[in-house]
């Protein structure tokens, strides 16, 4: 008995299935111990590879073979569900790509065949790349930077006192921000001064408000002791800058003199602390990056302080901190010194 042609029913007309083809998907069933035979001319226009998946319930084995243009064997295979047939189409055979024919046979045997067969072809050059610009879509344009971290001037009109606040705060923004070899900031105060310094600088150019006068004093404060802490690092002074005796009576009293300029600097590092702690500025006492930077400061202070004392900076603790923050502290306290004509008082002595 001849086999039976089951011509099978379109499931789907044609979809994308990727960037790069488009598929139609097809139903298949066969009775029970019939045998079967499911021929299904397709078109292939474009090169690239096609694609035949198919899948069915039941035991029973299934035969495909894809033909090309000219009847040309492409491929074949036989087996169980579920069956995958790739064929890679070139140039040569797109002119005829109406040639191709799916082949599906079923030889007479127990068990009924349900399942779908999908073909995958190539798609357009130009459909590829529109599903490929759609499935990778530019990156959304980078937020504009936040207020405190853009250059700012002062506004048309400012005093000088004003523009000089400006001044520094633009100083310690470039160097925070534009440095092309910035080190990390290991004691984490600098972006949160910045934003602290940039607000009160814009309060005081657009409001004429400036700082409260605790806030003054205790930058006031600050300065001085960034001051001094620069001096034991810069001053060629024997007392500072050594070297230590090696006779055991003039070691003694260089350390007597080198102590009379250590300790109160040292002594007014305790107070900042000290006095932020006891309610003294109120309006400070919850800027998180104020003691951040005051330990800092003493952790350099301490490597100055001992690079001499104890024989080179290599065997000095916080060198590497000291490497790190010094310039953007010699920054911040230029900032805390522009305020300085806003305190109608006189300034605390360096030492």
């Amino acid at each position: 008995m001849r086999p039976s042609l089951f011509w099978l029913v379109l499931a789907a007309a044609c979809f994308p299935a990727s960037a790069r083809a488009a598929y139609q998907d097809y139903s298949i069933s066969v009775p029970d111990g019939r045998e079967a035979k499911f021929e299904l001319p397709f078109s292939v226009d474009y090169v690239g590879s096609v694609t035949i998946d198919a899948s069915w319930t039941g035991p029973r084995l299934l035969f495909f073979g894809v033909e090309g243009p000219g009847r040309v064997s492409l491929a074949r295979r036989s087996g169980p569900s579920a069956q995958r047939l790739v064929v890679d189409v070139d140039g040569a055979s797109v002119p005829r790509g109406a040639g191709f024919k799916l082949t599906i046979k079923a030889l007479p045997a127990r068990g009924e065949v349900v399942g779908t067969v999908r073909v995958t072809v190539p798609d357009a050059p130009e459909v590829v790349a529109r599903r490929e610009a759609e499935l990778h879509p530019p990156p959304p344009p980078p937020p504009p930077p936040p207020a405190w971290a853009l250059r700012a001037n002062a506004p048309p009109g400012a005093g000088p006192d004003t523009a000089k606040v400006y001044v520094a705060v633009e100083a310690f923004r470039a160097a925070l921000l534009e440095a092309k070899d910035a080190a990390p900031d290991a004691c984490t105060w600098q972006i949160e001064f910045l934003k602290y310094a940039v607000a009160v600088r814009d309060r005081l150019g657009d409001q004429g408000t400036p700082l409260d006068v605790p806030t003054l004093r205790y930058f006031a404060r600050l300065s001085a002791a960034i001051r001094n802490v620069d001096m034991l690092r810069t001053s060629t002074a024997a007392a500072i800058a050594g070297p230590v005796p090696a006779d055991r009576d003039e070691r003694r009293d260089w350390l007597l003199a080198r102590n009379e300029i250590v300790r109160p600097i040292e002594r007014s590092l305790d107070q900042l602390t000290e006095l932020l702690r006891g309610g003294h500025a109120p309006a400070l006492e919850d800027e998180l990056w104020l003691p951040r930077l005051t330990a800092c400061l003493t952790a350099c202070e301490r490597f100055y302080e001992e690079r001499v004392r104890i024989g080179g900076e290599e065997n000095a603790p916080n060198r590497e901190l000291a490497a790190a923050q010094w310039n953007r502290i010699l920054a911040a306290g230029l900032v805390f010194e522009a305020w300085a004509p806003f305190l109608k008082e006189p300034l605390p002595p360096d030492r």
